[in-house]
């Protein structure tokens, strides 16, 4: 699944490439990928002016004039590819054309809102990246005192902290030193402040990285693809944890 890195490099790319370009088309090849429709922003976007794109979390918001908006999350496959209008693609779900010329082409799967009908925005927590004033040390001490959930169940939920899936939780944890299977109550104020000086760290670096690459490259990950630790030389552990994946180095965690 992309995760809060891809998603933001997809994001600039998609801005760089159509903002200010106005909307001349859009077509919806499967059926169920719609999750909202909205008359009033289908009716009226076509003849409309780009003017951002912004993301939450996973979710990516395409800002017109007069409150229209779209609204698109790549779910666990979804890819994305800018190209001549009539390029022909495989698995193409979805299609919006900018200024008669250039289409933004959504492959494979995705979820998209006609309109901000969208539920799951409201329910997000704060994105570590877009809103810094919401994701602050004290907000996550807070929240992992609430909870008894796993540390790593902790960060991928989406209603505590936008944006971070299996493989960057586990990026997180080894650097700041966490086993993932600790509880989240139980961390120390050090604990705590070692995890959030990873997850700003990790995800501007990864960010970075990926937008630098071009493409979705996670080969810099220090767990993700890898036998031994970079670190120490340990066997990597690849287990599950409530069902995801879970990476981690059991001498340079705990």
């Amino acid at each position: 699944m992309p995760e809060l890195p891809e998603v933001e490099a997809r994001r600039r790319a998609i801005e760089s490439a159509f903002k200010a370009g106005t909307l001349t088309s859009f077509d919806i090849d499967k059926k169920g990928i719609v999750k909202h429709e909205n008359e009033r922003v289908q009716k009226h976007i076509i003849g409309e002016t780009l003017l951002s794109v912004d993301r939450r979390g996973k979710y990516l918001i395409f800002e017109f004039p007069d409150a229209l908006k779209i609204t698109l999350h790549f779910g666990l496959f979804g890819e994305m590819e800018i190209a001549g209008r009539e390029e022909k693609l495989p698995s193409v779900c979805a299609r919006f054309v900018f200024d008669d010329k250039r289409a933004l082409f959504v492959l494979k799967w995705a979820s998209i809102w006609f309109g901000m009908g969208v539920e799951d925005l409201e329910k997000l927590g704060p994105d570590p990246l877009a809103e810094p004033e919401r994701f602050t040390l004290k907000y996550l001490v807070s929240s992992l005192s609430k909870k008894r959930t796993k540390i790593k169940q902790f960060l991928m939920d989406q209603a505590v902290i936008a944006g971070i899936g299996a493989v960057y939780a586990d990026e997180i944890l080894f650097q700041s030193g966490v086993l993932p299977t600790r509880s989240a109550h139980d961390l120390s104020g050090a604990e705590a402040s070692r995890l959030y000086d990873a997850v700003q760290k990790t995800l501007k670096s990864a960010v970075k990285k990926t937008v630098a690459a071009g493409r979705e490259d996670r080969s810099f990950l220090s767990l993700e693809g890898r036998e031994n630790c970079l670190v120490c030389g340990t066997k990597i552990v690849n287990t599950r944890l409530a069902g995801r994946r879970t990476l981690y180095c059991p001498s340079c965690q705990n």
